[in-house]
């Protein structure tokens, strides 16, 4: 597949270039757009689009589910596996119900969940001496 569109480029240059911790916030930043659309959608009543978008963000909570390290991560990644099966639970009966008070919450939670990991990921470059938005 040819890409000429300069931003796409961009983008796939972006991510290949990142590093592991970046990926990550970026899996989140795409989860909040997504349901930041989601709600849109549902505000509008383009409910194929509010289930488009509702399906993205599952889509992304399911990576991050694949990518856990339970086996090195202990505690905190079972920790992280049933906040991330919540969140799916929540999105799906968000989808069911066309219900943006549910999204709204998600939405927190993915909020938070990003705050977290960039603060780890800030301390990660601190102790790495990586500088730069790549980490």
């Amino acid at each position: 597949m040819m890409m000429n569109n300069p931003y796409q480029k961009y983008q796939n240059q972006a991510v290949q270039t990142a590093t592991p911790e970046r990926l990550l916030l970026m899996l989140f930043e795409g989860a909040m757009r997504f349901c930041k659309e989601a709600m849109l959608g549902i505000e509008q009543r383009n409910f194929a689009v509010a289930n488009e978008k509702n399906i993205r963000v599952q889509n992304i909570i399911n990576e991050l589910i694949i990518t856990l390290d339970r086996g090195q991560g202990g505690e905190v990644a079972e920790n992280l596996l049933s906040i991330y099966n919540y969140l799916n639970q929540r999105l799906i009966e968000a989808n069911l119900k066309k219900e943006k008070e549910i999204l709204e919450e998600v939405y927190g939670h993915l909020s938070e969940l990003h705050e977290a990991f960039n603060g780890a990921a800030q301390v990660v470059r601190t102790q790495t001496g990586r500088t730069g938005d790549q980490a």
